[in-house]
Order: C-alpha cells, then sequence, then structure tokens
C-alpha cells in the first residue's frame, strides 16, 4: 500500500480540445518536453518533462462534449472508490468512474458540489522523494477560487482530512489547507464581480515572471491577470493558452520556500 500522505497533490493532466497546438505552446514557453510513455495501457501515455523530471501528461478531449480545455490535480487518497463513494454523499458527481491505471494506481475523476473538479488517486508504487523548492518549469502550487468559501472548505477538509489555517488578511479571505503538518494548497474567496465558476487554478514556478509572462503573450496566450505583485511572498499572473485551459504563473521571493 502507498504511504503517500492523504491529500498530497501528486499529479498534473492537461485535459485539452487542441492537445497538439497546447503541448507546442507549454513547449516554447516552459521548455517541456512533450513524449510518449509506456504506461502499460492499450495506447501510449502523453507526458511532459522538463529534462529528466516528470511534471504531468496530456489527455485529448472531445470538444463535441461541451467539457472546456482545463488542468486537472491528481490528489492522494488511501482508497478511490471509498472516495467517490464519499464524495457522491457529499453532493459531488462522479464523472468518470474508478478505473485501474496498469503498474501506477487507481483513479476517478469527479466533480464537487462547488462545481470544481478533481482526480482522487491512490498509487500502487512510491514516487521518489521530493526536496526543497519546487525548480522553474514545475508545478509548485494550487490555489481554489471558491464562489462559497466556507462550503468548499467544508467538502475538502471532509474528503481529504485537510486541517485550515487562515491566512493573514490583506486582501479576499484566503484559507490554507494542510496535509498533517505540510501546507498543500489555499483556497481563496472568489471576489463577486468574476464569472468564473469555483476553480482549482494550477501555478507554475518560473524565475523570471516578467520574461515569462512577456513570451507567454507572444505566443498568443490569453492574459486573465498581469505580473502583480504579493508583498513578502512573490509575483503571480493569471493567463490561458491556446486551448483555453487557464494557468498561473509564480516566481517567489528569494526570502520565500517558492
Amino acid at each position: 500500500m502507498s504511504t503517500i500522505p492523504t491529500g498530497t497533490f501528486v499529479w498534473y493532466e492537461l485535459m485539452s480540445t487542441a492537445p497538439e497546438r497546447a503541448g507546442a505552446f507549454y513547449t516554447e514557453l516552459f521548455g517541456w518536453t512533450i513524449e510518449s510513455a509506456d504506461m502499460g495501457g492499450d495506447a501510449p501515455y502523453t507526458a511532459i518533462k522538463l529534462g529528466d523530471k516528470w511534471v504531468g501528461g496530456v489527455m485529448p478531449l472531445d470538444a463535441a462534449h461541451g467539457t472546456p480545455s482545463h488542468w486537472m490535480n491528481y490528489i492522494s487518497v488511501p482508497d478511490v472508490d471509498a472516495a467517490c463513494a464519499q464524495i457522491v454523499a457529499l453532493g459531488g458527481k462522479v464523472n468518470v468512474p474508478a478505473f485501474d491505471i496498469p503498474t501506477i494506481g487507481r483513479t476517478a475523476f469527479v466533480q464537487a458540489p462547488d462545481g470544481s473538479v478533481f482526480a482522487p488517486f491512490s498509487s500502487s508504487s512510491e514516487p521518489p522523494p521530493s526536496e526543497g523548492p519546487p525548480p522553474a518549469g514545475t508545478f509548485c502550487w494550487q490555489q481554489l477560487q471558491a464562489k462559497d468559501l466556507d462550503a468548499t472548505v467544508a467538502f475538502y477538509t471532509t474528503v481529504f482530512g485537510w486541517t485550515v489555517e487562515e491566512m493573514p488578511a490583506g486582501g479576499p479571505r484566503t484559507v490554507g489547507f494542510k496535509a498533517g503538518d505540510k501546507m498543500v494548497a489555499t483556497a481563496m474567496a472568489m471576489p463577486t464581480e468574476v464569472p468564473a465558476p469555483t476553480h482549482w487554478q494550477s501555478y507554475v514556478a518560473v524565475e523570471d515572471i516578467n520574461a515569462v509572462y512577456a513570451r507567454a503573450q507572444g505566443l498568443d496566450a490569453r492574459s486573465y491577470h498581469h505580473p502583480t505583485e504579493i508583498p513578502g511572498m512573490g509575483t503571480f499572473a493569471v493567463l490561458a493558452g491556446p486551448d483555453g485551459a487557464v494557468f498561473c504563473l509564480w516566481q517567489a521571493n528569494d526570502a520565500s520556500n517558492g
């Protein structure tokens, strides 16, 4: 049985209506490589790597189904089937029932009552240990933008056993999610004027956010939020790739752990 702590983010997957175009975009933006990987299934898996480091994967979406391109977060649980049953009991949905990934583990695609989507995941093997802050070009943080922060927090803490820590004031109310003693994500009350539903935002670490932001615009990315500093922490920006999938850039201050 895997010893990955429950509630840990373990994988990131681009669900894309235009996977080839998106792959070319991210290759130019972050220096990622897109390659086929044998995961033991009927067809090769499209993996994302930065040098020899695994970053995530890509899965095609049928645009006819109406689901927009998005980044999917895989979050560890001890039992995917039990997690799915609990999610339904809490008012959520199972969009894709639990299935096995040969030699990798078991997962499902689900939707919380607030509309945010994620993949509960149980690993059949142990990932290599990670040390220090995530390197530039890899995912470094996840944040929920929540229409009803209290309801969202109640759901996720029930499913993953996360504890909640109120973050310093100074903007919209934000809470941190902790798995054990490790902070794994945050959730922020979405400003009422923002028309989007509750959703996860995935952050990629960069060394020079202004340069990466400018390069993204040159590659026809859509900007939702220009680089903005959070005092004492770092600078972020919000963009969407050519397939419409939203992602964020993050440049930590030198004193930050990333």
